[in-house]
């Protein structure tokens, strides 16, 4: 569980970077999904809090930017991707451990 929460904690930054510095929508959201995927892999039968690890680092981190003052290259996109993320968040945690447990079934 600790290994996931500092893999949660790095993912976050990453998308983070990704996310404040991105000029499309897509790359955000496609950077959380596979984090997210990659996640519940790691941690099939607890992968949904891992999911909800990383969305409270991205809405944490989001708002924490804000509050240092730290301007997005593209805010519109930045909030958008911010308040979606929670979608793509749980649904990749999902995948991650149905993928894990149909690879693995014997």
């Amino acid at each position: 569980m600790l290994r996931n929460s500092i893999l949660a904690l790095l993912a976050t930054v990453l998308i983070l970077a990704i996310n404040l510095n991105a000029d499309v929508v897509h790359l955000p959201l496609f950077a959380i999904l596979i984090s997210a995927i990659g996640l519940g892999y790691l941690q099939p039968q607890k992968g949904w809090i891992s999911a909800i690890q990383l969305t409270i680092g991205i809405f944490a981190g989001f708002f924490i930017a804000q509050l240092i003052g730290y301007e997005a290259k593209h805010p519109n996109i930045n909030q958008f991707s911010t308040y979606i993320s929670p979608l793509p968040c749980l649904f990749g945690g999902f995948m991650g451990s149905y993928f894990k447990k149909t690879i693995h079934q014997k």
